[in-house]
């Protein structure tokens, strides 16, 4: 799709979203000014929308499920990211088929432009430049999450000289628009390509630490390690090039810094350092020992304020030699690449292990024996628990008109508690009734929405269709709100 037909979009309303301006067009899809009713601003990307005709044309009706359930999946993971040095998705969702992301409209500028006007000659500023960027990719990498793209272009910095990170997980997104994405070939930014993304091999945390190691040669020289005239040039540089000393840009470095440099911007993974944090130590062990990281990974004073998320689940796997962080992410790639060639049903299990589909939502309830019912029961305050009837949460867990996710037996779409506001506690199964899809709960719109093919529910009529294409309402779960203050099943 041509920039002309880009700007023919001005004026599309993409759910609470109208499109002002096209502000950029890329490759990975165009970025757009874009407003809702009550005159907020916001950024608006289309996620590859340049593939999306070819994605519509050669994608299996069940692909395209899969493909935009697991957009969901991992868009709901990264809006929980929380962090003072992230830029924050606050939306996502999809428009006939063309996923998007929204971003708060704040004034920023990339690092790559402040860099090409001067260079920081305090090696300490440098430092808290380093410990700020490594502290958003260490608290995201805590919640399973790799950047994948790290370059001084998605590195942002506001007047306060607070450098804050954007587009998290963006390149994860772009690699589910096709099928077999693991195996394609790396798009990502020439800057920082790491040798194993150039390979097509597996990514884990020391592929965000390489591109760190990146930033910070750019940081000290307003060079990057590697260059040439086209990607393949910079790409053959990635794979078997040294790392050009310091000195080759910049006098008065200390010569320990190419030692540093040199051990991120390793060929092999392995050899590394293994956290970001390490090389932000190993940096100041060098320029100032006196000092040291400031550690920031707090949560607070983010472009923001929300609730704090709730970190993913991990399932251990035991192999040696393996970090606890990036046995998380070793493990979620695991989920994802037996849904790509396992279908719907392996997806959906993928969802349910790793993943809280809701929103700002809490973590599900490892319970069992949750059982289904013909009916859904008007909640009352004079039943205690009795039996095996399985406590699902406590009515002081779920704000009003907010939702939390537990478990089914023997199916792998967990069910959905929802607290209305007009107080009333419902619950349904989360399966959409006419694909293996899941809905979500959307707080603003107090309605049950499939992502996969935009069907929209009313859970205070009953789980009642609101738009098709399907025309039968979501089964309901039967529960009842005890005089304890639980909910169990019925």
């Amino acid at each position: 799709m041509e920039q002309s037909s880009f700007d023919k979009l001005v004026g599309t309303v993409l759910g609470k979203y109208r499109l002002e301006r096209l502000l950029e067009s890329s490759k990975w899809g165009p970025v757009f000014l874009a407003s809702t009713k009550n005159g907020s601003k916001y950024v608006l990307r289309l996620v590859g929308l340049d593939l999306a005709a070819k994605a519509q044309h050669d994608l299996t009706p069940d692909e395209r499920i899969v493909y935009l359930g697991r957009f969901q999946q991992e868009a709901n993971q990264i809006s929980a990211l929380q962090h003072p040095h992230i830029l924050p998705l606050l939306d996502y969702g999809n428009h006939h088929g063309m996923p998007y992301l929204v971003y708060p409209d704040v004034a920023l500028v990339s690092l790559r432009s402040l860099l090409a006007q001067s260079v920081p000659n305090d090696a300490l500023l440098v430092g808290r430049y380093l410990e700020q960027i490594a502290s958003a990719l260490e608290y995201a990498h805590e919640r399973a999450i790799l950047h994948r793209n790290l370059s001084t272009s998605c590195i942002l910095m506001q007047d306060n000289q607070k450098m804050v990170v954007a587009e998290f997980g963006l390149m994860r997104l772009l690699e589910l628009r096709q099928p077999g994405h693991q195996n394609s070939i790396f798009e990502g930014s020439s800057e920082s390509s790491t040798p194993e993304q150039l390979l097509g091999k597996s990514v884990d945390i020391c592929t965000d630490v390489y591109a760190l190691g990146v930033v910070l040669y750019r940081l000290l020289t307003g060079h990057p390690p590697f260059a040439g005239k086209t990607r393949e040039d910079i790409a053959q540089q990635h794979l078997y090039a040294q790392v050009p000393s310091l000195r080759t840009w910049r006098t008065g470095l200390p010569t320990d810094l190419d030692r540093v440099l040199a051990k991120a911007l390793a060929k092999e993974p392995c050899q590394r350092y293994h956290q970001p944090n390490e090389l932000v130590q190993a940096y100041y062990q060098i320029v100032a020992p006196q000092y040291g990281p400031r550690r920031q990974l707090a949560s607070t004073g983010s472009l923001k304020p929300r609730p704090e998320p709730v970190s993913p689940k991990s399932i251990p796997t035991k192999r040696p030699y393996v970090t606890k962080r990036q046995e998380q992410l070793s493990r979620r790639r695991l989920l994802t690449y037996v849904g790509a060639s396992g279908g719907i049903g392996a997806v959906a299990i993928a969802i349910w292990l790793e993943t809280n589909f809701l929103k700002g939502g809490q973590p599900p309830v490892h319970t069992s024996n949750i059982s289904h019912a013909g009916g859904l029961s008007s909640p009352t305050s004079a039943q205690a628990p009795q039996g095996n009837r399985t406590v699902l949460a406590r009515a002081t867990d779920i704000p009003v008109n907010s939702a939390k996710t537990f478990p089914i037996a023997n199916q792998s779409q967990p069910g959905l508690l929802i607290h209305l506001p007009d107080q009333r506690f419902v619950a349904f199964d989360s399966t959409c009734t006419h694909a293996a899809c899941k809905v979500n709960y959307s707080q603003p719109d107090t309605l049950l929405v499939c992502p996969c093919h935009d069907a929209v529910f009313d859970p205070a009529k009953n789980g009642a269709v609101v738009r098709g294409p399907t025309s039968i309402p979501l089964a309901p779960v039967k529960i009842v709100l005890n005089a304890d203050g639980t909910i169990t099943t019925g």
